[in-house]
C-alpha cells in the first residue's frame, strides 16, 4: 500500500531557525558596531598624535619641500599616454 502524505501533515522543523539566525545576526551586528567604534577611536588617536608632532617648524619645512617638488615637476613633460591620446 503506497504512503500518501498531505501538506498539512509534514513536520515543520524550521520553526526555530529564523529566530536563531536573527539572534546570531543581531549579536554579529552588535560586535561589528563595537569593533567599529574601537577602530574609529584608535584612528582618531593616531591622527591627533600626528597633529601634535607637527610643530610650526615642521610645517614650515613641509611647505618648503612641497614648493621645491612643485618647482621640479614643472620642468617635466607630460606623461606618455597623455601625449599619445591627446585630443587635437
Amino acid at each position: 500500500m503506497p504512503v500518501i502524505v498531505s501538506a498539512q501533515e509534514t513536520k515543520k522543523s524550521t520553526d526555530n531557525a529564523p529566530v536563531a539566525n536573527r539572534t546570531q545576526r543581531k549579536k554579529a551586528k552588535q560586535k561589528w558596531k563595537e569593533d567599529r567604534i574601537i577602530e574609529r577611536d584608535n584612528k582618531k588617536a593616531i591622527k591627533e598624535h600626528h597633529k601634535r608632532l607637527q610643530t610650526k617648524k615642521t610645517l614650515k619645512e613641509m611647505k618648503k619641500e612641497k614648493r621645491k617638488g612643485d618647482k621640479m615637476r614643472t620642468n617635466k613633460k607630460e606623461g606618455f599616454f597623455m601625449r599619445l591620446f591627446k585630443r587635437e
